[in-house]
């Protein structure tokens, strides 16, 4: 009897193994992989070839300070340049693809996978931005790692005030551009007290958008709070 089952259960991971591998090759044929960067041919689904892989610039975590009390650890998987510039620029021309290919880097380029977080939170865009691009490119980034980590996406924050854009605005102009910009959302605060928040947005430059969204987040008394970005700035 024990034989049978194990004969069994051969025949059902030998039958799984034929039916993935036959859905990967009709995958290829039917939406055949290309490199995000240099649109080259890949053998394999990525996001970029090797060559483009090698373009990134790694960068190693920065702690960024709020209040007194608390800072927050951001995580990118390179800098603002090449490869990473083009999938970020990418929400100009409504490519929601890109949100997802930068989701996965994030995961497999920084130290994420190894960090415990409870939930994740998109930086929001105001409602007619969200209305002209179609989309929250941080929201469907949050989206991807959810489902990634098992943690939920949850929604704290509103972008209650229509702002410059960002690049628009000075260095120094960026902080006062945002002031009042984020209001935080629900009634039951109380599940967020002591536990550990992750913040989610395409890009980091000045950092002052995420420090604006972070300290509202503070008003729920959270354990931590930390940042993944598809790609930050250095000067």
């Amino acid at each position: 009897m024990r034989i049978q089952q194990l004969e069994f259960s051969t025949i059902i991971c030998t039958v799984y193994i034929l039916v993935k591998r036959a859905y990967n090759f009709i995958l290829i044929l039917l939406a055949p992989p290309f490199c995000a960067h240099c649109r080259s041919y890949l053998s394999c689904r990525d996001v970029f070839c090797v060559d483009c892989s090698a373009k990134i610039i790694p960068l190693v975590s920065i702690e960024v300070p709020i209040t007194k009390k608390y800072s927050m650890k951001v995580f990118a998987p390179g800098a603002y340049k090449g490869p990473l510039k083009k999938l970020i620029l990418a929400k100009g021309r409504s490519d929601i693809v890109a949100c997802g290919q930068l989701a996965e880097l994030i995961w497999e380029r920084t130290y994420l996978k190894n960090i415990h977080y409870d939930y994740c939170v998109p930086i929001p865009l105001h409602w007619t931005r969200r209305a002209k691009r179609g989309y929250n490119q941080a929201e469907e980034m949050a989206h991807v790692l959810a489902k990634k980590s098992g943690n939920p996406t949850v929604h704290l924050l509103k972008r209650h005030k229509r702002t410059k854009f960002q690049s628009t605005c000075s260095a120094d102009g960026r902080t006062e551009n945002l002031s009042g910009a984020f209001v935080l959302t629900g009634k039951n605060h109380e599940q967020y007290k002591n536990k550990h928040i992750l913040l989610v947005d395409d890009l980091m430059t000045t950092g002052a958008t995420l420090k604006a969204a972070a300290r509202e987040l503070i008003k729920l008394r959270p354990a931590s709070i930390r940042v993944v970005v598809g790609a930050r700035a250095i000067y």
